[in-house]
């Protein structure tokens, strides 16, 4: 999006009564005179340093002053090598405090307008319609839960692909619309696992209406939000209103605030219900667990106080991942389901396969839950849900410890009978898939 001149001119006057921090300026700026030092590569970069710390301090956003610095190609650098440094640079003096102080939060309650009472026989609420049916709700706050490396944001990925194209969410109906991903973490694997999710579903990535970021919203920053409003806002013009904005993950997202505080947790909070009241959309915040306590977020109790609905996710063994609502403020929790990761393309897809309990898995015998682990990883590897027999044996004969292939012949067999028997696998022409007992 193109810089208007007008906001360039504001932000570049140069202020010669105040001095930027001394790590990086030592008194008033000439911008001109700086930018003529570093075009002819005279310590270029200290003065680019000095350059940039103005811009921060002058309010400008990353974009703008990368646009700003553009031409300021270090010698025997790439633009690309140079942006880099630029970069670095800016988040250098972020860091040191250079960029202008957010308006504090106001506490204020505004005024409501017409009665504050109503007789509960006078209110007239109307039911709430599902974002995805039995799962989600629209306009509402849901946690997405879990420890690091556990498949959160494949989850969100896979509810925002069926929300953005309208595909039913492993069965579930969705309210079709407009979906924002603030990616915080993660952003370059994000395009791969979109494009898995469309091979195996069959769907042009073009037809999705989805919206990423490349880095954190800095959702406290009042410029800031004000673009990222007028970007939804030109969005909702040609898609329509958004259906889910995605915060992934919370922690990026904080801005140097402190997750433990319930302060500062409260104005998360408060900047989220801003977003769901003006654009009447769900909100999505991506969490870690706690380091101690994997069942609970990590940091404010506030966090789960906010929420309308909490989902934790957690691995389980090598290629399955469970997700279980464990708050539903205004309807009862949902069934856990289960997962199975699949690749596709250069990433992953999430198979639905039958929840299973400790109980139940202990129903395989330790030959079995071998044969179990050797098909998953052949599902994984080939990226397919149908696997050939010959494909499923050479990864069993790598796993098993027989002494021979004769007898790793004879434990497949007994383990392929026995979990087609089971419902556990189904089989047509040796070729093998995920049965309605899948574990």
């Amino acid at each position: 999006m193109p810089i208007p001149v007008e906001t360039l001119m504001k932000h570049l006057e140069l202020d010669t009564k105040t001095s930027i921090n001394e790590a990086y300026i030592s008194g008033p700026l000439d911008l001109s005179n700086t930018r003529t030092k570093i075009l002819s590569d005279e310590e270029w970069h200290n003065n680019t340093c000095k350059l940039v710390g103005s811009y921060v301090a002058k309010g400008l956003d990353d974009s703008e002053i990368q646009k700003l610095c553009a031409g300021l190609v270090r010698p025997s650098y790439t633009s690309e090598e140079t942006s880099k440094e630029v970069q670095s640079m800016i988040d250098g003096a972020r860091k040191k405090g250079f960029a202008p102080k957010a308006a504090p939060l106001t506490t204020e309650v505004p005024l409501q307008k017409g009665p504050l009472l109503t007789l509960v026989g006078d209110l007239k609420l109307n039911p709430i319609d599902p974002l995805i049916s039995a799962t989600l709700e629209c306009n509402s706050i849901i946690g997405l839960v879990g420890p690091s490396g556990a498949g959160k944001s494949f989850v969100a990925i896979d509810m925002a692909m069926s929300i953005a194209t309208g595909t039913p969410y492993h069965g579930h109906d969705v309210s079709t619309g407009l979906v924002i991903l603030c990616a915080g973490e993660g952003f370059r694997g994000i395009p791969d696992r979109v494009d898995a999710w469309c091979m195996h579903h069959g769907f042009e990535k073009s037809m999705a209406k989805l919206a990423i970021t490349q880095r954190a919203a800095q959702l406290f920053d009042e410029s800031y939000l004000n673009a990222f409003y007028k970007e939804i806002e030109a969005l909702v013009g040609q898609h329509g209103k958004p259906e889910l904005i995605i915060i992934d993950t919370v922690a990026r997202h904080m801005s140097g605030l402190d997750e433990n505080s319930a302060k500062d947790m409260g104005a998360l909070v408060a900047t989220v219900d801003k977003l769901k009241s003006d654009f009447e959309c769900s909100i999505m915040l991506v969490h870690h667990t706690g380091h101690a306590n994997q069942d609970r977020a990590r940091g404010s109790t506030a966090f789960k106080g906010a929420l309308d609905t909490e989902i934790i996710v957690k691995p389980l063994g090598d290629h399955d991942i469970t997700m279980k609502c464990d708050k539903q403020k205004d309807g009862p929790p949902f069934e856990q389901m289960q997962f199975v990761k699949t690749s596709v393309g250069q990433s992953l897809i999430l198979q639905e396969v039958a929840s299973t309990s400790g109980k139940q898995k202990s129903r395989l015998n330790p030959n079995e839950a071998l044969a179990m682990k050797a098909f998953k990883a052949t599902m994984s590897k080939i990226g397919s849900d149908q696997v050939k027999l010959d494909d499923w044996r050479k990864e069993f004969y790598e796993r098993h410890t027989g002494d021979n292939d004769k007898s790793k012949s004879r434990a497949l067999l007994r383990a392929r009978t026995q979990l087609v028997d089971m419902n556990i696998l189904r089989v047509k022409s040796d070729i093998y898939r995920l049965g309605d007992k899948a574990t």
